[in-house]
């Protein structure tokens, strides 16, 4: 359950970026800035707020239950009640576009890095700046400095989601093949040293898949190379920021020699026998290879407690080495985001209000997350709860609303995952800054293109760096990539003279 919890948040911003390129139960609450009503709302019209949202499965059965529940609360918070416009996830863009264009009532919806600045530069969103003044105290408190990555010119259009800490990435062995070896992890200080171990893996274990690789589209090889944690891939990787300097200038990554080294690597252990030779096209989850017995590590994002998370997931103790530092980027913080329709919504204002709730009432956040107490799930002992089986309230998707540190821990999670003071990331010099590639669109459409067709050979090392590199730079000049490159430019150049 774990394992579909923290694949689904990834899963669900590569669905959502996908799919938007293919289309243009009582607990204590102990916070009370959560009740942001002003006055006796028992004196006005209740009012009905609508949230739009992407669902992973099929729509709950007993989605309506919880509504019902919610609003209890809603009720005598802040006079309203609470509908949920759920989407099935293939469905989302198509039918977000369509309450958007049609003017369908809606109130909030989610967002995502790939698409907020775009529905900011068409303004289809509200400003929320004189909203969160006025009723987002806890969301303000929630957040602190997150807030301010949401600013595009001067106002801030959605509230991310205040997720669990993550960042960087993180090599998972597993601790028997390495004690079989004699091995200390600890031994591991940099990505140089695992082609050491690596070979001394391959040999002593011949059958078995040394690195697992993901699926393509998902988290690429070359996150193992420890070089390339200071680029700031600028949300989309076309063109970045190398933080390891005070340049700020925008490049190509494909041009830079930290990524023609990191392909290089790559090649050896491919032609070593260390990457698997389908792994350019290979379906398998990385987990499903090791919790098979026919892998030996696979890469992942780092983080507190992910080396537990890990070894949850495989089903066999895992040692986790952290390869690249914890960079903070924009894409990090603003990777769900909770928005304000600027035509849809019939009261902003109670919009807001619920908003507010969602950072800071643990009674809602439960009910979202996991249903009704008794019903959908139980609690333990330990203040843990357990889900019911079959319950009618299936949703796993508790990365997408509010504060997600007020939600229950499930039976055998770890509280360290909710530590964020035990996982120091280091902020991108260009936390904030979100580019408008709307000018661009036709090369960014073409540079797409082209790096579907080089990328994932390029990075599972299938192919000589040496030879398809150049021809793979060559394509994506001719496609636009030094256009795209200089919008950006021109773009984070004014947003840091606004900063000053």
């Amino acid at each position: 359950m774990k394992r579909l919890k923290k694949a689904s948040c990834y899963s669900l911003l590569a669905a959502i970026a996908l799919l938007t390129a293919c289309s243009s139960n009582q607990t204590d609450n102990t916070n009370t800035s959560g009740n942001s009503s002003n006055g006796d709302t028992s004196s006005a019209e209740t009012y009905e707020v609508v949230l739009g949202f992407p669902i992973l499965s099929n729509v709950p059965n007993d989605l309506a239950a919880v509504e019902a529940e919610i609003s209890k609360i809603t009720k005598a918070k802040i006079n309203a009640t609470v509908k949920f416009a759920a989407v099935p996830i293939g469905q989302w863009t198509q039918q977000s576009n369509l309450m958007l264009t049609g003017g369908e009532k809606l109130d909030l919806m989610l967002t995502d890095f790939a698409t907020y600045g775009g529905m900011v530069a068409r303004k289809q969103l509200l400003p929320l700046d004189d909203l969160i003044e006025k009723y987002g105290q806890g969301i303000q408190e929630s957040l602190g400095e997150k807030l301010e990555s949401a600013r595009i010119d001067g106002n801030i259009y959605a509230t991310p989601v205040n997720q669990l800490p993550l960042g960087g990435s993180a090599i998972y062995m597993r601790k028997d093949v390495l004690d079989k070896a004699g091995i200390e992890a600890s031994s591991i200080t940099s990505t140089d040293d695992l082609d050491k171990l690596f070979q001394t893996i391959h040999e002593k274990n011949p059958d078995l898949t040394v690195i697992a690789p993901t699926p393509t589209g998902t988290m690429p090889m070359t996150s193992l190379i420890q070089s390339l944690g200071t680029i700031d891939t600028l949300t989309d990787g076309l063109g970045v920021l190398d933080t390891s300097n005070s340049s700020m200038q925008v490049v190509d990554l494909y041009e830079t020699e930290a990524y023609a080294n990191a392909l290089k690597k790559m090649r050896s252990w491919y032609e070593a026998g260390f990457i698997p030779k389908d792994a350019v096209n290979t379906k398998v989850n990385n987990t499903d290879l090791l919790k098979s017995g026919k892998a030996f590590s696979l890469y992942d994002s780092d983080g507190p407690s992910r080396e537990k998370i890990s070894s949850a997931n495989v089903g066999m103790e895992m040692v986790k080495v952290s390869l690249q530092q914890p960079l903070l980027r924009t894409q990090d913080v603003l990777g769900l985001d909770w928005a304000i329709p600027a035509k849809n919504s019939k009261n902003p204002d109670k919009a807001l209000e619920f908003l507010n709730l969602m950072y800071t009432d643990k009674d809602i956040l439960n009910l979202i997350n996991f249903g009704i107490e008794g019903k959908h799930y139980t609690k333990n002992s330990d203040n843990t709860i357990t889900r019911v089986a079959n319950s009618g309230y299936e949703l796993h998707q508790s990365f997408m609303f509010g504060d997600v540190s007020l939600t229950y821990l499930e039976a055998g999670e770890d509280v360290g995952t909710r530590d964020a003071a035990a996982f120091q990331t280091i902020a991108s010099p260009a936390l904030g800054f979100t580019p408008n590639l709307d000018a661009v669109k036709s090369e960014v459409a073409a540079v797409k293109n082209v790096t579907a067709q080089y990328v994932a050979a390029l990075e599972t090392g299938s192919v000589d760096p040496d030879k398809v590199l150049p021809v793979f730079i060559d394509k994506l000049k001719a496609a636009g990539m030094d256009k795209i490159v200089a919008e950006k430019q021109k773009q984070l150049d004014a947003w840091l003279a606004s900063k000053k």
